[in-house]
């Protein structure tokens, strides 16, 4: 079944449907055409068969998070998601095909996606906070054209590619793997991300630095060596740019507090 390029599916509570047409006006406006089951599904189709091929056409899938959504017991996107993880699961490494947001502060649901890995472990955009800055980085990774390195023609890239995001993986699973500090709450990270002296991490005798911190260094090198490869301007979802310690502290920081806040 082919794609068609620029091309949404948007999965949705009806709650949300004035953010959702907000979105879509913007589509519209740049040449993206998008899916929307209530105005798109014929009379008389059977509607799961008919959201399973928008979805298998559709070259992304754009799944709608809010409060709204998480207070529902029931409700069609449910079935529009499950029906996505399915298909997301026969797809590529690093496809990028279902993007995440928040409409509204909550939980991104933990569906299985294979590889012990669970929807949260997707990049989402957050849209409630930086509507404007959120929708553009939604529309530039649309619209990209595909990159000047190809992914399997330059293995040294792919490869290099590959470790960054396994080891930035390891950081988000919020096992505190690679940290000395991480059963402390990470104090060395906090005095890293609130801009301390490196001479005061110094005197830390256990404690992580930019010079102890092996997944630091290679997360440092591994951003350097693919910013100078482009990688910025692909605008990966999932990119994010290890070049400065504090970056790199302000991150740690992040998801142990996010994963604290949900135990």
């Amino acid at each position: 079944m082919g794609q068609d390029k620029n091309r949404v599916f948007v999965s949705y509570v009806s709650d949300n449907s004035d953010d959702v047409h907000r979105i879509c006006e913007v589509f519209f406006k740049n040449g993206i055409e998008y899916w929307l089951d209530r105005d798109k599904i014929e009379p008389g189709k059977i509607w799961k068969q008919a959201i399973r091929d928008a979805i298998g056409k559709g070259a992304f899938f754009l799944a709608c998070f809010s409060d709204e959504y998480e207070k529902r017991r029931q409700t069609y996107m449910n079935e529009e998601l499950l029906l996505g993880v399915e298909i997301l699961r026969s797809k590529p490494y690093n496809s990028g095909w279902l993007i995440p947001i928040k409409l509204s502060p909550c939980q991104v649901p933990q569906l299985d996606i294979g590889a012990g890995k669970t929807l949260q472990d997707l990049q989402y955009l957050c849209f409630y906070e930086e509507w404007e800055r959120e929708m553009e980085r939604l529309i530039d990774f649309i619209k990209r054209e595909e990159p000047a390195i190809q992914m399997g023609s330059n293995k040294e890239y792919f490869e290099k590619e590959y470790t960054y995001r396994g080891l930035k993986s390891l950081i988000e699973n919020g096992s505190g793997a690679g940290f000395h500090n991480a059963d402390m709450g990470h104090p060395v990270y906090r005095l890293g991300a609130s801009d301390a002296s490196l001479e005061m991490l110094k005197d830390w005798e256990y404690a992580d630095s930019p010079e102890k911190s092996l997944l630091y260094k290679v997360l440092w090198q591994l951003s350097k060596e693919l910013k100078e490869a482009g990688i910025e301007e692909l605008r990966y979802i999932w990119w994010y740019d290890f070049s400065e310690w504090r970056d790199f502290c302000k991150f740690v920081i992040g998801i142990y507090d996010k994963k604290r806040k949900t135990h």
